[in-house]
């Protein structure tokens, strides 16, 4: 079992990439924590798990002190993480305009203050409050931790929604900044850009667009959870240990750079 022994937090564990991820990593031998806004929903993904002694864990990923509480929680269960995995995010926020978007307006000049603002606080400032608290228990165990943020095509050429793909752009920054400076602690970061991954963040985009999103892609397909899953566990795995810094886009060819 490539992950035996190790301590995993995934966050958004409750469904789509987070499920997809705890299920992988639980079958690899780690011992997950599934921290998600929805305690019932990560508790059904952690009663599904192969193993014993996973843990779900209420925390919105925006606030600063739910962090920080949730993993005081993880701490406490396990006394380690090896593993942290950045997984929560949003697509849209209210107030920013998708819906008149879908009818032909211009989102950008449609978009309110809080609806970018609040983009920003859960997918950027989330990444920064996460890992923050992973660092300082990998640090106190020394451990050879691994740090995955998910990211997003937008991230990588701008496509999307403005909010959306700044704070994804942001995740990159963060990233590589992070790798650098953490990397002589023998902690790596790396983040993952997926491309259409068929989610429930994905089941609102109307089924023209996303035929069209198939059509275009080289192999034919949109993603499953399952694709980020397997890439997630390679980046947590001893088998990647000299990367970092480094941002990977399982797209399908959609993007290429």
């Amino acid at each position: 079992m490539r992950l035996e022994g190790k301590t995993a937090v995934i966050t958004g564990g409750g469904s789509g990439i987070g499920k997809g991820t705890g299920e992988c990593f639980a079958a690899e031998g780690a011992r997950v924590a599934l921290l998600d806004i929805n305690q019932e929903s990560a508790q059904k993904v952690v009663d599904g798990l192969a193993g014993e002694g996973h843990i779900a864990v209420a925390c919105d990923v925006s606030d600063a002190a739910s962090v920080a509480s949730a993993f005081a929680e993880v701490d406490a269960a396990f006394g380690r993480v090896d593993i942290l995995i950045n997984n929560a995010g949003v697509d849209r926020t209210p107030g920013d305009g998708f819906e008149d978007l879908m009818k032909g307006g211009l989102q950008l000049t449609l978009m309110s203050d809080d609806a970018f603002r609040r983009m920003l606080a859960i997918n950027v400032e989330g990444v920064f409050f996460c890992a923050r608290e992973a660092v300082k228990i990998m640090q106190r165990e020394k451990t050879a931790g691994s740090i995955v943020n998910l990211s997003s095509i937008a991230g990588l050429v701008g496509l999307g929604p403005p909010h959306y793909a700044a704070s994804k752009g942001a995740v990159l920054g963060f990233t590589k900044s992070c790798a650098r400076s953490l990397g002589p602690l023998g902690i790596r970061v790396n983040a993952i850009c997926p491309g259409v991954i068929e989610t429930p963040m994905v089941a609102a985009v109307p089924d023209a667009a996303l035929e069209h999103l198939k059509n275009t892609t080289p192999l034919g397909r949109t993603g499953q959870p399952e694709d980020i899953a397997n890439l997630a566990l390679y980046l947590a795995s001893d088998e990647s240990g000299f990367l970092t810094g480094e941002a990977i886009s399982p797209n399908g060819g959609l993007v290429i750079t």
